[in-house]
């Protein structure tokens, strides 16, 4: 609503209404005298001013609008550049992560093959030191079987 709403009846003649729903409409002229100026130049230099202003405006709106796009333009880039570098950071980091955890685990399978062949190599010499004392055995057992049978040969033949 106007200022002037509530004092209708104190418009000059030819000022426009509000007519409450958002729309204005020009009133009437009471009693136009026969005298009265033609008010066209005035209201058409109006016009000029008012279109003026709008193309200022807009003017004034694109150039802020341009300068909002562009300063999300260049946070965007910022923000793109500071993934990237993350995500290189990320990636650089697994894969030295990765490279540690394979060479520990080199290490690791280095260390368990020695390991094993050091168990292995004890177990063979182990395995041939009790075929050695296994055919010592045997040949001392033959031995003193072949004694004693000859003790119970000569034995035999002694009795005969």
């Amino acid at each position: 609503m106007s200022i002037d709403a509530h004092n209708r009846d104190n418009r000059p003649s030819g000022e426009s209404a509000d007519t409450g729903t958002g729309t204005v409409r020009p009133l009437r002229p009471r009693s136009a005298p026969d005298s009265a100026p033609d008010s066209s130049p005035a209201a058409a230099r109006l016009l000029e001013m008012t279109a003026r202003e709008t193309d200022q405006w807009r003017a004034e709106a694109r150039s802020e609008a341009a300068a909002i796009v562009a300063g999300a333009r260049e946070e965007a880039a910022r923000l793109v550049q500071a993934a990237r570098t993350e995500s290189e950071r990320l990636v650089t980091s697994a894969q030295e992560k990765a490279s540690e955890t394979v060479n520990d685990a080199r290490v690791e399978a280095y260390r368990v093959r020695e390991k094993s062949t050091a168990a292995r190599k004890r177990n063979e010499e182990e395995i041939a030191q009790l075929e050695q004392l296994a055919t010592q055995h045997r040949a001392q057992l033959r031995s003193h079987l072949t004694k004693m049978l000859d003790e119970v040969d000569t034995a035999g033949d002694d009795k005969s």
